[in-house]
């Protein structure tokens, strides 16, 4: 925000000796979130090397058309589907559940490090969606804690599972935070340079076990699938969609006149898949969790409005997936907490033919960085920016309150990126979101252990959120 203030609505930094133009402006942005793939933003970032040794393969990193397009179908076609938000919402239901009563069994005095619960919850929920198999990283977690505080005790073998899981936790965590070391520091640096040699060294070693697992689990998937009859249902998840695509046993009766888009996929194309899944699912999730949470904390007057709705909308019944959508002030309050604290400060995009922004001509390949973070904090584009208020989001059509917003906000908003490159998993993750929220605030209260304590939280490819303590307790009616 500093160099925005100092330089205007653009202005270039050099980012690991990348030339990258920042834009602070809707008026620059407006040709970069095109949704129709004739767009001259089809990439979110430069290939770096990097990425090539560290093995990401997946859609983020990906910046060849006909690969992305081709896997990008069928991710959309795995998590966009009817069925895969019913399950979501069953799911998250059930592991609820779960969680609910290890927390009361804690009791309502003990004080729970919310952020590494919303890690196993965010891996379970996302692991089970992705693979079809339920990983039991919630009850884990309890088991250690509740071991280590002697309300239980744990044999060898309890022990055993209890620790590979944490391990398999902790292996995800430390992968998605060290793709920033082979995006700053060339191969050089990273292989001869003490200190940083030493990190990749341990990130490498930590991307092959966590690399052995995903294969692991994608190659036994494939012989179960092969060893089941034709006429026999098989489940859906992503990993089967993904196995079955182009074969036989492929549900989607959508095909495409394009060749290249006909053939099955490839273990290596499906691994790339699953871990973005993972990532984005276990670190976006929890974290942005984590963030609303603090925010309700300190604003209960917004949350008091919120446990209002859920009582006039879900009473005491089940959430079903259609409750989701009548739930308009939680819709909000997630807005206004991302307009805030956002997960990612800036968007990539990449042209791969010359275009004028800002009155000059960029030829191709530039890297520009969409700066959301001034463009949502802008007193020309909000009603006092500064200020923490959902009800910029909650039916703003009925007043004449919030003009800014009606006519800025689409264009200087953003939860999911934009264009061709918005992420295929925001309908999940805004299930899970508001499937856990209603879930515990209908009926509980969580509350910060220091109401005046800032948020604890550090920033490099996203905003994560380092601690948040709060106390589990009933809610007070």
């Amino acid at each position: 925000m500093l160099m925005h203030k100092k330089y205007g609505d653009m202005f270039e930094i050099n980012m690991a000796g990348k030339r990258l133009i920042v834009l602070c402006s809707i008026d620059l942005i407006k040709n970069m979130n095109i949704s129709s793939t004739i767009t001259k933003y089809p990439f979110r970032n430069i290939h770096f090397e990097g990425s090539a040794e560290y093995g990401l393969q997946g859609l983020a990193s990906n910046n060849d058309p006909k690969s992305w397009k081709y896997k990008r179908q069928f991710y959309t076609q795995a998590m966009m589907t009817p069925s895969f938000n019913y399950h979501a919402v069953e799911w998250t239901n059930e592991l609820w559940n779960e969680m609910e009563s290890c927390w009361n069994n804690l009791g309502e005095n003990y004080e729970l490090d919310l952020i590494k619960w919303m890690h196993r919850f965010s891996n379970e929920i996302i692991f089970r969606i992705s693979t079809g198999v339920k990983n039991d990283t919630v009850i884990s977690y309890y088991k250690n804690i509740a071991h280590e505080n002697n309300i239980i005790v744990l044999n060898e073998k309890e022990r055993e599972k209890v620790e590979e899981s944490e391990n398999f936790i902790q292996s995800i965590d430390t992968f998605f935070k060290g793709i920033v070391y082979f995006v700053i520091f060339n191969r050089f640096m990273r292989h001869y340079i003490p200190f940083i040699r030493g990190k990749v060294k341990g990130l490498l070693k930590n991307r092959d076990y966590l690399y052995n697992k995903v294969y692991e689990i994608i190659k036994k998937r494939r012989i179960e699938i092969e060893n089941t009859p034709l006429d026999q249902p098989l489940r859906h998840d992503m990993l089967t969609s993904h196995i079955t695509a182009n074969t036989k046993r492929d549900i989607n009766p959508v095909k495409h006149a394009d060749d290249d888009l006909l053939r099955p996929m490839t273990d290596e194309e499906i691994f790339g898949s699953i871990i973005d899944s993972m990532g984005a699912g276990t670190i976006t999730t929890a974290n942005f969790f984590c963030f609303i949470v603090y925010y309700l904390g300190r604003y209960p007057e917004v949350k008091q409005r919120f446990q209002k709705e859920l009582d006039e909308v879900l009473g005491t019944k089940s959430i079903t997936y259609s409750d989701l959508d009548k739930l308009q002030y939680c819709d909000a309050i997630i807005k206004e907490v991302n307009r805030n604290c956002p997960l990612s400060f800036s968007i990539g995009r990449v042209n791969n033919e010359k275009d004028i922004v800002g009155g000059f001509n960029w030829p191709e390949r530039t890297s520009f960085s969409i700066f959301y973070y001034a463009t949502m904090r802008r007193k020309d584009y909000w009603t006092d920016p500064e200020k923490f208020d959902p009800d910029r989001f909650y039916k703003i059509d009925e007043s004449d309150k919030y003009l800014l917003e009606k006519k800025y906000a689409k264009n200087s908003f953003t939860m999911f990126g934009g264009g061709i490159r918005i992420c295929p998993g925001r309908k999940l993750a805004m299930i899970k979101l508001k499937c856990l929220l209603a879930s515990i605030y209908r009926k509980y209260d969580l509350e910060l252990a220091d109401m005046n304590a800032p948020l604890k939280s550090s920033s490099s490819v996203i905003t994560i959120c380092k601690e948040l303590i709060v106390k589990f307790k009933p809610r007070k009616f």
